[in-house]
């Protein structure tokens, strides 16, 4: 008997579940299809570089620092090994790791810790610097050991070597790791925070031209990071070579004079017609080696509070009254407001302005005073009273165009500018007014004034080339693969003033070298005419006076332009004089009186 269908289903059809069923397989392989659309397609390029740099690895190779040498090719700073040790879990340590990290290296582990959570990580290939600039000594023994140290890493690089140490430290400068500030102005220029960098002297005024430029391994690595073969290779490019204007020779010659006569201050001599600074000592100088490294607390602190300053760059930057040295110049201002060179007055020993008394150096005064003779006897009477006379303006404006008040531009870092006062200066520094006692102690180089020792020279330039200074450098040419760029000579400063103001003044510092009562009589040398100014700076900071002198030879037709500061030593002529004497002797030894 057949049933009959009375309509009602019990659970689902089959054929309702097979259309679910396979409307579900349809939507995953759907969805699939999109995810592998996005991630084959969409984001190839990016899961493409994921893939290549598990492969591949990046390594960069340090461009060599270009080489520094002398005027005479005398190789001063160079480039040699340095040792870095590495960590190579990242920011991931254990107490045993650090442990075992602390007794290998020396350092506490607390130290250890740090470097590992703040250390430098190299970009692509994620080492963890722990310590920069390993000792030698340490990284060769850390090295025989590293088998037992799989996560330690000892990497060499080209490491700055200062042949001779502290020799013209002051010049040279040295290098180190580019700090943070000097990375965020830096990095536009193609700088990363790994580099080194000069930090002062020339190897920071060059750094560019001295650093190169980096190459760089791309390395295809297995599965297990071992390298298997280098895939894409860039040589790095060098950087150049500095061939300085400096002689060794006499450089090496008279920081040894300042040594031995345990002198503190500064000695210039440049190439009259060129700029060419041929020698450039600031003593006490200090060790480029210790600086290029890790510096530890102690020997920082010692440098820091050393009395004679030694990281000061005292030829540029140490800014001293001038003294006498500041006469040849404010007799120009008197010139151009019209003093007779020949006109007399008579010294007795003070110039006074109603109780106010200037005093002279020699009790009693010098008696009939002309131009000539206020040179060649640094008589004080003689700038006060014309000083009086002219007013500050005259002053201010020929000094100025002699360079005082402004930098030189040298190419060696750190140089300031001096002080040459005005009315405006002084309401602005001191908030007082201008008097007439700061005209007259201006007139001879002291109150306000201040000037450093190569602007001194710079200025003492002028009157050698009747008119011209040249900008003074210590880079000479740079070279790379035999070719070389020159450092041409460039004016400075381009005076008018008439023949006859250098002729008077010539013969009036030829005299202070030539004549019985001359200050500068100690630099007397048998066949070579020498101009020059002695100078004796009251200072707050020392009980004798700072001892100056400067000038230039051959006379008539001057070459070499020199400049001495001891400061607190006593007399221009006495003390500075005889530090002269000893750099023209030797200078003749090496050179003739031709030059």
């Amino acid at each position: 008997m057949k049933k009959k269908d009375i309509g009602i289903r019990l659970g689902n059809s089959t054929a309702s579940r097979s259309i679910y069923f396979h409307g579900l397989v349809v939507l995953v392989f759907a969805l699939l299809g999109l995810r592998m659309f996005y991630l084959q397609v969409y984001q190839e390029k990016k899961y493409k570089y994921l893939s290549e740099r598990n492969r591949v690895k990046f390594r960069r190779i340090d461009a060599p620092r270009g080489n520094i040498y002398d005027s005479r090719n005398e190789l001063l700073v160079t480039n040699g090994a340095g040792y870095r040790l590495v960590y190579l879990n990242e920011r991931k340590i254990d107490e045993k790791t650090l442990k075992e990290i602390s007794q290998l290296t020396g350092y506490d582990e607390e130290y250890i810790a740090k470097r590992v959570k703040y250390g430098e990580i190299f970009p692509y290939t994620r080492e963890n610097v722990l310590i920069e600039d390993l000792d030698p000594h340490k990284a060769l023994k850390i090295m025989e050991k590293l088998s037992d140290y799989p996560y330690l890493q000892v990497q060499t690089y080209s490491k700055r070597k200062y042949l001779f140490d502290t020799l013209a430290s002051h010049v040279l400068g040295y290098v180190k790791k580019i700090s943070v500030k000097e990375y965020e102005e830096l990095k536009d220029k193609g700088y990363t925070p790994r580099d080194k960098i000069g930090k002062e002297g020339v190897e920071k005024v060059y750094d560019e031209d001295l650093q190169g430029k980096d190459g760089y391994d791309y390395i295809e690595v297995n599965a297990l990071n071992r390298a298997q073969k280098i895939i894409r290779n860039q040589p790095p490019v060098s950087g150049q070579d500095l061939h300085l204007t400096l002689d060794m020779r006499l450089q090496r010659y008279m920081e040894n004079v300042f040594k031995e006569g345990k002198y503190t201050g500064a000695f210039i001599a440049l190439e009259a017609k060129t700029g060419k600074v041929i020698t450039m000592v600031s003593y006490p100088n200090y060790s480029l080696t210790t600086f290029s490294s890790q510096i530890s607390y102690d020997e920082w602190n010692k440098i820091l509070h050393d009395p004679r300053r030694p990281l000061s760059n005292k030829a540029i930057s140490g800014e001293y009254p001038p003294g006498s040295t500041f006469k040849p110049f404010v007799a120009f201002s008197f010139l151009k407001d019209g003093l007779d060179p020949n006109f007399k007055i008579f010294d007795n020993g003070y110039y006074q302005i109603g109780k106010w008394k200037w005093r002279a150096w020699k009790r009693g005064g010098h008696g009939y005073v002309d131009m000539k003779k206020s040179i060649v006897e640094s008589v004080n009477p003689y700038y006060y009273k014309f000083a009086d006379d002219y007013g500050y303006e005259g002053m201010v404006n020929v000094t100025k165009s002699f360079g005082f008040g402004k930098d030189t531009g040298i190419d060696v870092s750190g140089e300031k500018n001096g002080v040459l006062p005005t009315p405006e200066w002084k309401k602005k520094t001191w908030n007082q007014g201008w008097f007439k006692g700061d005209t007259i102690n201006m007139s001879i180089g002291q109150g306000y004034v201040l000037t450093s020792p190569m602007q001194i020279a710079v200025a003492y330039s002028i009157l050698a080339n009747r008119g011209v200074a040249y900008k003074p450098h210590v880079v000479d040419y740079l070279e790379r693969d035999g070719k070389k760029e020159y450092i041409k000579p460039e004016v400075l400063y381009k005076v008018n003033y008439p023949a006859s103001y250098y002729r008077v003044m010539n013969d009036a510092m030829e005299g202070v070298v030539d004549l019985k009562d001359g200050t500068g009589k100690v630099l007397r040398t048998p066949g070579l005419e020498i101009a020059a100014k002695s100078g004796s700076a009251q200072n707050s900071r020392y009980e004798k006076t700072h001892a100056w002198i400067a000038g230039y030879f051959p006379a008539k037709n001057p070459q070499i332009v020199f400049t001495v500061l001891l400061e607190g030593a006593g007399g221009g002529g006495s003390e500075a004089g005889p530090v002269a004497k000893k750099f023209i002797d030797k200078y003749l030894e090496y050179y003739g009186k031709e030059n």
